[in-house]
């Protein structure tokens, strides 16, 4: 290894000790290899092929840009749990240098004998370039074979939440034979080939030192260098093949899903009645009633179970698991052959589908925003529901709302003669009143007929009356907006109430609307512009801020202390707002540590669903297993003396949870406490 060698360049042969037989099978083998790994691929393809339309193409600058944040740099798979994010980053940032480094020698050797190079006579891979590139691959070499390492050992530990297969035993020991083997080649040409620096390989060197420790000299490197080299490249074509009959095939599919995905958080896609029509059924009876991107994220989901994790319902010990929701779905697709017609229905004996399993789904989201492949289980779960709701298997509390909202035009059946009740001894003028309004304040039906709601809507009047803004409010014109009917399956319900609701906003030539409830704001921003016109539609939060902001209301004076606040999932999930609340709440005392605001363990996007979302408002739950008793937990060991919300739902939720454990917690809205602060400050 250390002859005079000055006069040739600092390189190495790409198929050295290889000869012409040899690397003649090795090529039809990669092409047999080749064939197989598009035929599994294509396999799938067209299973995928066999959903409905989706949605439209995104723009390549978004594509680019989401390879690199998402695919490359795999935010959301390094959140969360440390061991195996971490882990991940290694395997998968070794590997995909290996195959990088792969495809470039590939170039190197078939662009070689292009321009006529003899053997051993590089192109580009010589000098520093060689250097930098045989260091880097020996590095992330040994990055892939830690990370497998790692995966391997938290199996073995018990520590993985992935279900057990066979394929997974072969994916790791195939890529650690890889590595092991790749080290083992490198070494003995190192020692055949007398290569010239052999630092630069620093792994390959002290594998060719220890061999030559053993006596391995010139000679016998040769013979065993053939062998293995041999070994290492029908592991490599083995494992290309494998590929995309594995769990492997994640990487492909949920990087295409990472990169080409269209989820909105909050939003549904809508049904028509030709499509109804058309099947003769609502919702997801069959396989082939999902859209072709739904079915591709049922082979991009890996079963690691962060969605489960996240899942309020799994948590409070409901019979729902997003993932087992997912893994339901993909086990039938793995049934259905290509060539066949999908199964009459989809399986309704799978208790992972079931409807106890459904029907706990607060449609959080918390779910698609946990899983580091872009699966959404919520986007499966409303189709799955649609089904069952149009074959009335929907029983009890939900189903009785329904039929209220249909009859009445709010959940709780109340007559629409008194949505006016809540403002006794206010004054506040309807749209009829005053036509020339600039804001529309949308009561909602919760703060217009339930009563612990009420002075939450009393409190935004009052603000707003105190700012001089010219707002009205639709009073007995105003419906529900359909929200909890559309996320319970009940589409057409939901447009019935809609189209009811654009008609009056219409009428009445509404620009700007105000709502101090989550769940109207999100149907109004994301549902209603589906069917007719979009309206600028803001939380009360926002706007009291704004007004604070300007001068018209005074700036609230900062709490002393005690005083914790909890996200709604439509509010601050769903649709970003969460910087809004707290402000008001902290007001001028955000400087004093005394004076800010106790944030709870899971905070803004990251908040914990109440129970209430989804159609759970109207169900009645097992005290032991109600959703939301974990947040309760966090409100209480929070030690503060108040919890600040901003969304009736949570507001009763919360409430409920709290006086079940007696526990002397006042939950009051964001704009109770600002009215409480600006009236004691005058």
């Amino acid at each position: 290894m250390n002859q005079d060698s000055s006069q040739t360049p600092l390189t190495r042969e790409v198929f050295g000790n290889i000869n012409d037989l040899s690397r003649g099978v090795f090529y039809l083998l990669a092409v047999v290899a080749a064939l197989v790994f598009c035929w599994g691929v294509w396999r799938r393809v067209r299973l995928w092929r066999r959903g409905r339309k989706s949605a439209s193409a995104v723009p390549w600058r978004v594509m680019t840009r989401r390879f690199l944040t998402d695919v490359l740099w795999q935010p959301i798979v390094r959140r969360g749990r440390l061991g195996a994010g971490r882990a991940h980053a290694l395997l998968f940032g070794g590997f995909c240098a290996l195959l990088v480094g792969t495809i470039l020698i590939g170039v190197e050797h078939y662009g070689a004998a292009a321009a006529g190079r003899t053997p051993g006579q590089p192109l580009f891979h010589s000098g520093l370039y060689y250097a930098v590139y045989e260091f880097t691959l020996d590095t992330c070499g040994l990055l892939m074979l830690v990370g497998c390492g790692w995966f391997a050992w938290r199996r073995w530990r018990g520590h993985s939440t992935i279900d057990r297969h066979w394929t997974d035993v072969y994916v790791l020991a195939s890529l650690m034979l890889l590595g092991v083997t790749g080290y083992l080649v490198e070494g003995l040409r190192i020692i055949h080939e007398q290569t010239r620096q052999p630092g630069v390989s620093y792994v390959g060197l002290g594998v060719a030192r220890g061999m030559q420790s053993l006596g391995i000299g010139v000679s016998l490197a040769r013979q065993i260098h053939f062998q293995l080299w041999w070994l290492h490249a029908v592991l490599a074509l083995g494992w290309i093949a494998a590929f995309p009959y594995t769990r492997l095939l994640h990487v492909l599919v949920g990087s295409f899903q990472l990169v080409t995905r269209d989820h909105q958080p909050g939003a549904l896609t809508p049904i028509s009645l030709e499509e109804v029509e058309e099947h003769g059924y609502v919702g997801a009876g069959r396989l082939s009633d999902l859209t072709w991107r739904q079915l591709l994220e049922l082979d991009a989901c890996i079963a690691c179970g962060r969605c489960q994790d996240a899942c309020p319902a799994h948590q409070a010990g409901q019979p729902l698991s997003p993932r087992d929701v997912v893994q339901s779905l993909r086990d039938q697709l793995n049934h259905w052959q290509p060539s066949a017609e999908p199964p009459a229905d989809l399986r309704n004996d799978d208790d992972r589908t079931s409807g106890a399993a459904l029907w706990s789904c607060t449609t959080c989201g918390a779910c698609a925003q946990v899983c580091p492949l872009g699966v959404d289980p919520l986007g499966l779960i409303t189709p799955l529901r649609r089904y069952q709701v149009g074959e009335g298997q929907l029983r009890g509390g939900p189903a009785n709302a329904l039929q209220k909202m249909q009859r009445s035009g709010n959940p709780w059946g109340l007559p629409i003669a008194d949505r006016m009740d809540w403002a006794t001894g206010l004054e506040v003028p309807t749209a009829a009143e005053r036509p020339d309004f600039e804001v529309l304040y949308w009561v909602g039906c919760a703060a217009a007929y339930d009563r612990s709601a009420r002075n939450v809507a009393r409190a935004v009047v009052q603000l707003l009356t105190a700012a001089n803004v010219s707002f009205a409010v639709l009073g007995p014109e105003e419906r529900c907006t359909g929200e909890s009917a559309r996320r319970m399956g009940e589409e057409f319900l939901f447009q019935e109430l809609a189209a009811q609701n654009q008609a009056v906003l219409q009428r009445h030539g509404v620009r700007k609307i105000v709502t101090h409830c989550p769940h109207c704001l999100n149907s109004l921003r994301k549902d209603y512009p589906q069917f007719g016109p979009s309206y600028e539609v803001i939380h009360h939060t926002q706007f009291l801020l704004e007004l604070v902001d300007q001068g018209k209301l005074p700036n609230p004076r900062g709490r002393t202390g005690g005083v914790t606040y909890h996200d709604p999932c439509y509010l601050s999930r769903a649709n970003g707002i969460s910087s809004a609340p707290r402000q008001l709440l902290e007001g001028t005392g955000q400087d004093d540590p005394q004076d800010r605001l106790v944030e709870l363990p899971r905070h803004g996007a990251n908040t914990a669903c109440c129970g209430a979302g989804g159609g759970r408002m109207w169900m009645d739950d097992n005290p032991g297993q109600r959703i939301g008793s974990g947040r309760i937990d966090e409100i209480i060991d929070s030690g503060s003396q108040t919890v600040a919300v901003a969304c009736p739902f949570c507001r009763v939720m919360v409430g409920d949870g709290l006086a079940d454990r007696q526990v002397g917690i006042e939950v009051r809205d964001v704009a109770e406490i600002l009215l409480d602060s600006l009236q004691t400050e005058s």
